[in-house]
């Protein structure tokens, strides 16, 4: 199972995916939204327990998470970057293999479709459509996962 993340300023939103870049097979995801009024310290620590519960429960083979390194705020670091530190953090311990997309690498030719191919339209033709929340971040997490497939 191939399991993906995109951290924002408010939210995690995570997709898993089993099978075949081909042939995928959607397994689950969600939309977990951060807590308000926590302190950076609190904030860390509800980050290791929520993240620590996904990767139990989905028992993933491959960890990945959508690196973008603009508009950095101070909240940005706090809600982003700590989330995916403690999330690389989890994994190391647990020995799940865990790397990072660029937005701009997800491209038609990763999955043999050509330039300028729709991809959120290819995806639901694959996967389908999976509400609540598919909106375009939990499609472009699930693409995250889609390029981690063999």
């Amino acid at each position: 199972m191939k399991l993906a993340f995109t951290f924002t300023s408010n939210s995690i939103y995570y997709v898993a995916l089993t099978g075949t870049k081909a042939q995928p097979t959607f397994n689950s995801k969600d939309k977990i939204a951060l807590p308000t009024n926590y302190d950076i310290p609190q904030t860390v620590a509800w980050f290791e327990t929520q993240l620590d519960l996904i990767l139990n429960r989905l028992n993933p083979d491959e960890v990945s998470y959508k690196l973008t390194i603009n508009n950095v705020s101070n909240n940005y670091v706090f809600n982003v970057y700590y989330g995916q530190a403690i999330l690389n953090l989890l994994c190391r311990k647990k020995g799940i293999p865990i790397g990072h997309t660029s937005p701009a690498s997800i491209v038609g030719g990763k999955f043999n479709q050509q330039k300028g191919t729709d991809l959120h339209a290819y995806l639901n033709g694959l996967i389908g459509n999976h509400p609540p929340y598919w909106d375009k971040t939990m499609r472009e997490t699930a693409l995250i996962a889609l390029i981690k497939l063999p």
